[in-house]
């Protein structure tokens, strides 16, 4: 009698412990799709840049606009990271440079028209929705630095902010950010 209420006893401890553990994979990682924004690279003009683009679903490209008309801002971010491979095992790879480049999007309501102020300060503005959307998921030129004598690649990245609050309610927007979507890092070699 005494194994069977031991095994009793642990049983009913596994099983929460396991529904503890569902519930916490459930509502922290499963509420919303894991790397749903996805990043790739563009080939570019220039000798020495890099430029790439956030690809959004209809879904997402419909809650921005959504957002955006509501009265929301949006902010984009590209990252980029430039390395040089190493061949060791204890330290690995180099990370030569690091750029980022914030793009503020808000539809002003007035003059009928999407903006984008960039995080140099500058403002662009458009009319339409589909010339909008395309400089705003795309990068602008990263330069990167010429590679000498070890390999090296570039790593980019894109974290979306569909919506964000306008002052005095910005407070809110370091509070449950649920709906910023980020890319996995992507890797692209960079010739020699």
């Amino acid at each position: 009698m005494l194994w069977l209420s031991y095994l009793n006893a642990v049983s009913k401890k596994s099983n929460l412990l396991r529904a503890l553990l569902c519930s916490f994979l459930s509502v922290f990682l499963l509420s919303t799709p894991l790397f749903s924004l996805e990043s790739t690279y563009r080939p570019t003009q220039k000798p020495n840049t890099v430029q790439f683009h956030a690809t959004l679903t209809p879904e997402e490209v419909a809650r921005l606009q959504e957002a955006l008309k509501d009265g929301y801002k949006a902010e984009i971010t590209f990252i980029l990271r430039v390395y040089e491979e190493r061949k060791t095992l204890i330290f690995g790879n180099s990370l030569l440079y690091e750029a980022q480049h914030t793009y503020t999007a808000r539809w002003d309501p007035v003059g009928r028209e999407y903006q984008i102020i960039s995080s140099t300060g500058e403002q662009t503005h458009f009319s339409s929705w589909e010339d909008f959307q395309y400089v705003y998921t795309h990068s602008p030129l990263f330069p990167i630095p010429t590679p000498k004598g070890n390999r090296v690649y570039t790593s980019c990245q894109a974290i979306l902010k569909p919506k964000l609050f306008n002052p005095p309610l910005q407070i809110l927007n370091s509070v449950g950010q649920l709906e910023t979507m980020v890319s996995r890092w992507v890797r692209m070699d960079v010739s020699p």
